[in-house]
């Protein structure tokens, strides 16, 4: 095989990589809503998961609290977009961490993201987890007017999961 040819095929490899990516994209697409998934797992709250598996600094109880993942049935952990749709179910960790859910939305494997069009979660209702949420959002937002300019919020607490 000559060196034209060899340099022909190793571009061959990347441009199919390019042209297949949006297919993947899960919502590069300017008209998302064709392209969803639905897939399975368990909630979890990543940080708290992070530092369990792999000793991660996660500070949970600080800047906010916890915010609630998904982790797949292979080990795979996978974050919710924060938007009107995930909000809720990434606040309300007290009312959904451990329990199953199904999830449709789009994905973004490369940040390891999935933007939620519907969710169920077995044993909640939508009602209780928007409470939930709510609540936990009106802790972080007493917790952060009372930190002082340079130093870290005061902790709300151990919760690790």
């Amino acid at each position: 095989m000559n060196m034209r040819a060899t340099r022909k095929r190793l571009w061959i490899i990347p441009l199919a990589m390019l042209l297949a990516a949006p297919a993947f994209a899960g919502g590069w697409d300017r008209e998302k809503g064709l392209d969803t998934i639905t897939i399975k797992g368990e909630l979890i709250c990543i940080g708290c998961s992070l530092k369990k598996l792999s000793g991660a600094n996660a500070q949970c109880n600080l800047f906010g609290g916890h915010d609630v993942g998904l982790k797949l049935a292979d080990g795979t952990f996978w974050n919710f977009v924060n938007n009107a749709t995930g909000h809720d179910i990434i606040r309300a960790h007290g009312a959904v961490i451990g329990k199953m859910a199904t999830v449709t939305g789009w994905i973004y494997p490369n940040a390891h993201m999935i933007e939620i069009e519907s969710i169920k979660v077995e044993g909640v209702t939508p009602e209780q987890i928007a409470k939930a949420a709510w609540e936990e959002d009106q802790k972080v937002a007493r917790q952060l007017t009372e930190r002082k300019v340079g130093e870290p919020p005061v902790p709300m607490g151990k919760h690790d999961h």
